[in-house]
C-alpha cells in the first residue's frame, strides 16, 4: 500500500467546497468561468484511506449565479444543475454542469481544507440525485417519440415558463415496446407541483387541462407515425405522489434521450 498523509477523519465530505485559491494547490491551472469546485465522491470513498483503492476525490467546478433559473433546479435537467448553498447568512445559488468533472488525487487535496464560507442546504438530497440521474435515465422507445414530438415540445413550454412550481412531469405507457404505426400506445401524465406556494396548484392543473385540450391537435400533427391514447392527465401535489407513484412511472426531463444514436426523444 502505498503510504500517503489522508486520514479517515478528513474534514472533506460530498458537496464540500473547493476554493479557487486552492486551484493550484491541488494541480488546476487555467480553468476559466469556474468559481470554485464542488466534492461528488461518496463520502465512504473520500473517507477511505486504502489509496489504492480509492486514490482520488471526484470534483465538479460550479460557477456562482447571480439568480437561479428554475429550470434547472429540483434535478429537472440531467446535465445543468442549479443548487442552494449558503454563504453566512445569504443564500447563494451555484451552477453545476455534469461534463466539468475532474479528478483530484488525495495527497494534493490534503495539503488545503474545505472552504467553509459555503455551506450545502438541505438540497444535498438534490445533489445526489442529479449526480445518479445520469446514469439512470429511462430512454422512450424511438416509435412513442416520434408520436409525441409535438406533445413534449409543449410540455417544455409550459414546464419551462412555469418551473418554479413544476417540480417534475411523471408518466407511464404502454406497452414499453417499439410498435409499428397502426398499434397505438397508451399514455398516462402526472404534472407534480410543489406545495410552497397556494397559487402552483391552479397553474399545475390548468397545465394539465390544456394539455388535455391540446393532445388531440398536437397528435394529429404526427399522426402518421401512429396513435397515443391519453388515458390520465392530472395535476398531483408532492404531498400526494406516492413512493409507488414514483415506481410504477419514470420523469419527463426537460431535454431529449431516446433509443437512437443521435437523441431525438425526451430524457427520463
Amino acid at each position: 500500500m502505498q503510504e500517503m498523509p489522508w486520514s479517515r477523519n478528513t474534514t472533506w465530505r460530498q458537496g464540500s467546497v473547493l476554493a479557487r485559491k486552492d486551484f493550484q494547490t491541488v494541480g488546476l491551472t487555467d480553468v476559466p468561468n469556474t468559481d470554485l469546485a464542488i466534492a461528488i465522491s461518496h463520502d465512504c470513498d473520500i473517507a477511505n484511506d486504502n489509496l489504492d483503492a480509492e486514490p482520488a476525490v471526484e470534483f465538479i467546478f460550479a460557477r456562482i449565479l447571480e439568480q437561479r433559473n428554475g429550470n434547472y433546479t429540483h434535478g429537472k435537467n440531467p446535465r445543468v444543475l442549479h443548487l442552494d448553498y449558503t454563504d453566512g447568512e445569504k443564500l447563494v445559488s451555484l451552477e453545476l454542469l455534469s461534463s466539468k468533472r475532474l479528478i483530484v488525487q488525495k495527497d494534493k487535496l490534503e495539503a488545503v481544507q474545505p472552504d467553509d464560507t459555503y455551506k450545502l442546504t438541505h438540497s444535498r438530497q438534490i445533489l445526489q440525485s442529479w449526480l445518479a440521474a445520469r446514469y439512470r435515465r429511462h430512454a422512450l422507445p424511438n416509435s412513442l417519440v416520434d408520436r409525441l414530438r409535438e406533445v413534449f415540445a409543449y410540455i417544455e413550454k409550459k414546464g419551462k415558463k412555469n418551473s418554479s412550481g413544476i417540480l417534475s412531469f411523471r408518466l407511464s405507457y404502454d406497452p414499453e415496446d417499439e410498435l409499428p404505426p397502426e398499434e397505438p400506445y397508451e399514455l398516462w401524465l402526472n404534472i407534480v407541483y410543489i406545495t410552497d406556494k397556494d397559487d402552483y396548484r391552479p397553474m399545475s392543473e390548468d397545465i394539465a387541462q390544456s394539455l388535455k385540450t391540446e393532445f388531440p391537435r398536437l397528435l394529429e400533427k404526427t399522426k402518421d407515425c401512429g396513435n397515443v391514447i391519453l388515458r390520465k392527465c392530472e395535476a398531483v401535489s408532492e404531498m400526494e405522489f406516492t413512493l409507488r407513484d414514483m415506481r410504477e412511472t419514470v420523469e419527463y426531463h426537460l431535454e431529449h434521450l431516446s433509443h437512437r444514436t443521435e437523441p431525438s426523444g425526451p430524457v427520463i
